[in-house]
């Protein structure tokens, strides 16, 4: 109890996606798929109507952008980027605070999912929140080279990027798994990092808001650049 109040972003969003993935499971009946099956492999078929593909995002459908955030293929795939994000949480919201916390969070999500767009196959279909918390490690990274902490001989920083080299390896490794995605996360979130390194204590409305709307604006110009460009 005094973890969640201590952490209500954190614990939020993780219930978010466990509530989502519950729902998938569920809905995969209409489908001929039992729960307990769906819980296991979420069915296809229910993924696919929030899944971000860049040919239905070009045809009218950027809000997948932000649901395919929230949906994941697995059980597997879901327990371990809830306890990812259980773990860089407990820190990164208590630095950032919980607001910016928040943006930061769907601000990296966006990213990766941009990137999906402009690296991925037009047709192929992504899901799941590695890329909002490939964001959070960047974040850090951001943050902490602002600060002039970031160095090898920092053992948070030097544990992080051993995490980080070691998810990307299996993401180069195991078929299916977007390091596109997670490299657009990470990149995001090194600069709402970067930006918010000497506000991360403001108690200015406008200055906690900068890094949100930097990026926000950055994201904005991206996907509309990808438009008019791509389609």
């Amino acid at each position: 109890m005094q973890n969640f109040s201590r952490l209500p972003i954190t614990f939020g969003l993780i219930g978010a996606c466990v509530a989502v993935y519950i729902a998938v499971a569920v809905a995969g009946q209409s489908y001929g798929i039992p729960v307990n099956a769906g819980i296991v492999t979420q069915p296809s078929e229910v993924l696919a109507l929030g899944a971000l593909v860049p040919s239905l995002v070009a045809g009218g459908e950027p809000w997948r952008l932000i649901t395919s955030i929230f949906l994941h293929s697995g059980f597997v795939h879901l327990a371990f980027n809830m306890l990812s994000l259980y773990f860089l949480g407990s820190f990164i919201e208590e630095t950032f605070g919980r607001g910016r916390f928040i943006a930061l969070y769907v601000l990296s999500g966006l990213s990766g999912g941009i990137a999906y767009l402009y690296f991925s196959g037009f047709e192929s279909a992504a899901v799941g929140a590695s890329g909002a918390i490939f964001g959070l490690l960047g974040s850090v990274f951001g943050y902490s080279l602002r600060r002039g902490t970031f160095s090898w001989q920092n053992p948070v920083i030097r544990q992080l990027l051993i995490l980080t080299a070691l998810n990307l390896y299996l993401g180069f490794s195991i078929p299916n798994i977007s390091n596109t995605a997670h490299l657009g996360g990470l990149a995001g979130g090194f600069v709402f990092g970067l930006l918010s390194a000497n506000s991360a204590y403001s108690q200015k409305a406008v200055n906690a808001a900068t890094p949100t709307l930097i990026v926000l604006g950055i994201e904005i110009l991206l996907v509309a650049f990808w438009l008019v460009f791509r389609v």
